[in-house]
């Protein structure tokens, strides 16, 4: 290499000059995103792929809304709602709130977001590589307003459809998703509530809640507000038990859940749901005994939320 062309190519280096193959947007990069991307890779306009999160026996947005079903008496809700609300009813609490929560709290747990933007992407000189808008805009990754604008806004649009479908509470409510999903966004930069919080409310606390409405419970009733405040505060104990093991605050937040709910059982002289419950949760604390682990345990906190629901439905109350 002569001198001329070794000063020619320090300066191309040092001005962050780059070949056709090398600057996004140009046909070599196309094709390339193209190759990892093939059009037939979806069919939808608004792609939504479903599967089971974790395990699907512990305690979720679905089974409180079993549990609501439960505790409003499985004949009672088969005579004034109809199979198809309570088909949309669990497609908005569990997916489509799900999503809601998911898309902010843990964002980048979603695939594959950047080959689309890549695919698209212009190129413009404050866009450059590296830059602090390509960042922010998801040029180079899965940034926050590219998951924001093509994977949380969308399934938000269609939660609202659903919730507007089912009626005017299920909307409020998942407003108040909607609120409870920001908040866990805020908190990642923020310190605003603890995370485990807002989740236990997302799970328990909003789906019950609306079951409770759709289902013509007596929303002042304050045992059946007992009994869903005390399974919130349940599961959250036992997911800051099964995130920092052997945590105090955990296992004291699930034996005051465990204590109110059989408090309840016995006000509303409900002897075998208690008697079942006593069992349950025996479990657990044999296994704290123990010294082992509480995540073999979820199937059994879920059994316990179904049988405590279907207990309140046999109460005195």
């Amino acid at each position: 290499m002569t001198a001329s062309e070794k000063f020619g190519a320090a300066a191309e280096e040092m001005t962050g000059r780059r070949t056709a193959d090398d600057v996004p947007g140009t046909n070599a990069e196309q094709e390339s995103v193209q190759a990892a991307v093939p059009a037939t890779c979806s069919s939808a306009l608004l792609d939504a792929r479903l599967w089971l999160e974790l395990s699907p026996w512990r305690v979720s947005a679905a089974w409180s809304l079993a549990a609501a079903v439960l505790a409003a008496g499985i004949g009672d809700v088969s005579r004034t709602v109809s199979p198809q609300i309570l088909v949309l009813l669990f497609l908005l609490v569990d997916p489509l709130w799900g999503n809601m929560w998911g898309g902010l709290a843990t964002p980048e747990a979603l695939p594959r977001i950047h080959f689309s933007m890549q695919h698209r992407r212009p190129w413009l000189p404050y866009l450059a590589m590296g830059s602090p808008a390509a960042r922010l805009f998801g040029m180079h990754g899965p940034g926050v307003l590219s998951v924001l604008a093509r994977a949380w806004v969308p399934g938000v649009l269609v939660a609202f459809a659903v919730a507007f479908a089912i009626g005017m509470p299920a909307v409020w409510a998942t407003v108040v998703v909607l609120g409870l999903a920001v908040i866990g966004w805020l908190q990642r930069y923020v310190a605003l509530m603890p995370p485990s919080v807002l989740h236990s409310l997302v799970v328990v606390a909003a789906p019950w809640a609306l079951g409770m409405t759709v289902f013509g419970l007596d929303l002042w009733s304050v045992y059946h507000w007992a009994l869903v405040l005390l399974w919130t505060v349940h599961v959250w104990g036992a997911n800051h038990s099964l995130d920092v093991t052997g945590a105090r605050s955990g296992l004291g937040a699930l034996a005051f859940a465990q204590a109110g709910i059989a408090l309840l059982m016995i006000i509303g002289q409900a002897p075998l749901p208690l008697a079942v419950l006593g069992i349950l949760w025996l479990a657990t604390w044999m296994a704290i005994f123990r010294g082992q682990s509480l995540v073999n345990l979820q199937a059994t906190w879920t059994a316990a939320l179904l049988v405590s629901a279907a207990g309140m439905a046999q109460t005195s109350f």
